[in-house]
């Protein structure tokens, strides 16, 4: 019986994550339709790659509910979706 080799997620794809969860949180908050959330919930609990987690997170944030939203100035999430904002609208 062969062994499976286990992928780990690399750093991008952890930080990716927890944006998502946090992205998720603050749209909870802002009413953002069920519709949206649930398919972004779900694929936390998958082994989503990044491109799977920018969509996810361009999907929220292109709401008209989360115009606007940004990450504290100056944190490691800000700088990430900073440098991403050619991928998220």
């Amino acid at each position: 019986m062969g062994k499976r080799k286990t992928v780990w997620p690399t750093d991008r794809e952890i930080r990716l994550r927890f944006m998502l969860f946090a992205v998720i949180n603050a749209a909870t908050v802002q009413d953002v339709c069920a519709e949206v959330l649930l398919p972004a919930h779900k694929l936390l609990s998958e082994s989503p790659n990044e491109t799977q987690l920018l969509a996810a997170l361009g999907e929220i944030l292109a709401t008209e509910e989360m115009e606007g939203f940004r990450f504290t100035p100056g944190s490691e999430a800000d700088e990430l979706m900073q440098t991403l904002q050619i991928s998220i609208p």
